[in-house]
């Protein structure tokens, strides 16, 4: 399967917000901001499904701006979705640990850095939220983080095989083995 994924730095936190094409399908990822570089990032495609990756909201204040399919969530995440947006509109679909959102790409439940993070697993590629980051990892300060959860994610994330291109929620892309030998967070958790 070819995958294509784009990106734009969106909102005050600098979230970066992906565009993945596999071929078959178009997901918008973590839309963070209603935000004229959202639409031009999206361009004229449908998309298929747009995936929060976790519900803080400088990950889902794009859901509903561009023309789409369904909304996905975690359930666990779905409070905070409503906490910063209460009178969003519904959510379509509850995301499930290790369930095929489409074709290829593989949903895993990565709580930590709050109850519904995912993690979205594609050939070569994660697209990693608020998990992990070039050179660091999420907080866990934040209502609903965890320390614990947080190292049970890590320890998921690291036992996968092969090299992968990892897209994190803000800053630079990895890879997966680069952090391995490299992110200090992750010392002694694999």
């Amino acid at each position: 399967m070819t995958i294509k994924v784009t990106s734009a730095c969106l909102g005050s936190l600098g979230t970066n917000a992906y565009l993945v094409e596999t071929g078959r399908h178009v997901l918008l990822v973590d839309p963070a901001a209603d935000d004229p570089r959202l639409r031009a990032l999206v361009g004229d495609r449908r998309v298929d499904f747009v995936v929060d990756t976790h519900g803080h909201y400088d990950h889902v204040g794009g859901n509903w701006a561009v023309p789409s399919g369904a909304v996905c969530i975690h359930e666990a995440d779905l409070k905070l979705v409503s906490l910063f947006f209460p009178q969003h509109p519904p959510i379509q679909r509850m995301l499930r640990d290790g369930e095929e959102l489409v074709e290829g790409v593989r949903v895993l439940h990565t709580p930590g850095h709050s109850p519904g993070s995912v993690v979205l697993a594609l050939d070569g590629v994660l697209l990693t939220g608020d998990l992990l980051f070039a050179g660091s990892v999420g907080r866990t300060d934040l209502p609903g983080g965890s320390d614990e959860e947080m190292d049970r994610s890590l320890r998921k994330l690291l036992a996968l095989s092969g090299e992968a291109v990892v897209y994190p929620g803000h800053g630079e892309a990895t890879t997966l083995e680069r952090e391995r030998r490299r992110n200090p967070f992750l010392r002694g958790l694999s």
